[in-house]
């Protein structure tokens, strides 16, 4: 029975690998794009592990094959990356015609309103804010996840009349060669383009 099981391991070891490096591949990086990370990376990782399996079996004097322990190994390490680097997937509605900027302001409440309004505006919540989410945006009847290179984190420094919070996350829509005039926070506020309501107030 013990030596039926090790194709078991090896199936599972393999099956976590994927996992690992598919989510690798999702994680977002500052320089290096994350294949890159991800071909320099993975060899020397997998001969960490198999150095181990044989280590292991080396220590247990057992009859298990070396490939079986580095299968647990990459069992555990594939499933300890996935925990820590998990973040759910949002789905973020933009207008069909929109391009620019577009801003998901802390909410007060305790849900997302990624449905964006004409002037690129929508709510999220702290929790989410904080922890990250893999966005997922469609724009019309088009997805445009791909089209958007960057993301970033914000916050308008207030004035002391001014007794809102206003922390966003933002990313821009490509516009296919045109120029777009985004108009600032304070401004779409006058025009009562962003719902206060669902601001944090100071």
């Amino acid at each position: 029975m013990k030596f039926k099981i090790q194709p078991v391991i090896l199936a599972l070891g393999i099956f976590s690998l994927c996992v690992g490096i598919w989510q690798m591949l999702q994680t977002k990086t500052m320089i290096l794009p994350s294949w890159f990370l991800l071909l320099l990376s993975l060899p020397c990782t997998l001969l960490v592990f198999f150095g181990l399996g044989m280590l292991v079996k080396k220590i247990l004097n057992s009859k298990w094959r070396a490939l079986t322990f580095a299968s647990i190994f990459v069992i555990i390490f594939s499933s300890i990356f996935y925990i820590s680097e998990y973040r759910p997937v949002y789905t973020v509605v933009i207008p069909e015609g929109y391009v620019g900027e577009v801003r998901l302001l802390v909410s007060n409440e305790k849900e997302n309103d990624f449905f964006i309004n004409n002037y690129g505006i929508g709510y999220i919540d702290r929790k989410t804010f904080d922890e990250g989410f893999y966005p997922k945006i469609i724009k019309g009847d088009n997805e445009i996840t791909k089209q958007v290179k960057e993301y970033s984190k914000g916050a308008l420094a207030t004035t002391p009349g001014d007794i809102y919070s206003y922390e966003y996350l933002s990313f821009f829509v490509p516009a296919k060669g045109e120029s777009v005039e985004d108009k600032d926070i304070e401004e779409l506020i006058k025009i009562k383009a962003i719902d206060t309501t669902h601001l944090y107030r100071r």
